[in-house]
Order: structure tokens, then sequence, then C-alpha cells
């Protein structure tokens, strides 16, 4: 594997988890919100709010995690990833 293969690999492996640890409470909560406390009967309507505000708020995750990283990178506090083999 490459640097840039491992650099892009501990990336993604940061968004996957950030995006989890939000995501799923998100989730629950639009739910929640949507079915119990509103009574949405809608399936497609629940489908379309959800997924609107699910792609706002990935946008913007995604967006802050890229941001903070380049920083990181600039000050050299992200971890170097080290070329192993003879890549």
């Amino acid at each position: 594997m490459t640097k840039t293969e491992k650099a892009a690999l501990q990336e993604s492996v940061v968004q996957v988890g950030v995006a989890l640890a939000i995501n799923f409470p998100l989730q629950t909560l639009l739910l929640w919100l949507m079915i119990d406390q509103w009574n949405w009967h809608s399936a497609f309507a629940i489908s379309i709010t959800t997924t609107a505000v699910m792609t706002i708020v990935a946008l913007i995750r995604t967006y802050m995690i890229r941001m903070e990283i380049e920083k990181r990178r600039r000050h050299g506090l992200w971890r170097k990833v080290r070329n192993s083999g003879g890549r």
C-alpha cells in the first residue's frame, strides 16, 4: 500500500467513524420526531425529509473534518503515514 493510499485510508476511517457517531443518533431522533411526535404517516415524506437533513449534515461534517485534517497536516499534528514495502 502506498503512502497516499494509507493516508486516504486513515482519513476515510476518521470520516466513517465520525459519521457513525453522528448519524445513528440523528436518524433515531428524526424518526422519533416524525413518527411519534408529529404523527407523520407517509413513508415518502419521512424518507425525503430525513434524506435532506442527513445530506446537509453530511456536507457540513465532511467539510469540517477535511479542513481540520488539512490544518493538522500543515502544523505537523496529523500522524504521518509511513511507507512500508517497496512502493
